[in-house]
């Protein structure tokens, strides 16, 4: 994981957790590190918190490890030790799959299309098919 932080659709799903930015910031506002309880105490908005999460999660250690502990207890249940398919989360969004990666270093296997019959071969209708209303 580069030190530059996640992209921009990870921070996208983020965004849309609003438990998980809300407990990031109720920890960082009530934490010990004097600094990031002093700034996270002064914001409780969505459009507040998370760009100040962005801006500081690539150089901020504290806004890092909160924000990875958060996503781990959360949106994984603490089960990180096990592998991603194992979590049995199908069709799952690429910003999880991005926070997974940087929690575990496992490349988390992209979601698949659901198998599908090949479409019927097309055939002439009967002028009965059709008066019936086969077809419609």
């Amino acid at each position: 994981m580069a030190r530059s932080g996640p992209p921009a659709y990870a921070w996208d799903w983020f965004t849309r957790q609003r438990l998980l930015w809300r407990e990031v910031r109720s920890r960082l506002a009530n934490g010990e590190d004097p600094a990031a309880a002093r700034r996270y105490s002064a914001v409780e908005t969505r459009t507040d918190v998370v760009p100040m999460l962005r801006a500081d999660y690539p150089r901020d250690d504290t806004v890092r490890g909160v924000v990875h502990e958060v996503v781990a207890e959360l949106a994984f249940l603490g089960r990180t030790d096990v592998r991603f398919e194992e979590l049995g989360l199908r069709n799952s969004p690429r910003g999880l799959r991005w926070w997974w990666f940087a929690l575990t270093g496992e490349e988390p296997d992209a979601p698949h299309a659901p198998a599908s019959e090949p479409p019927p071969e097309p055939r002439q209708l009967a002028l009965d098919e059709v008066l019936r209303g086969y077809g419609d």
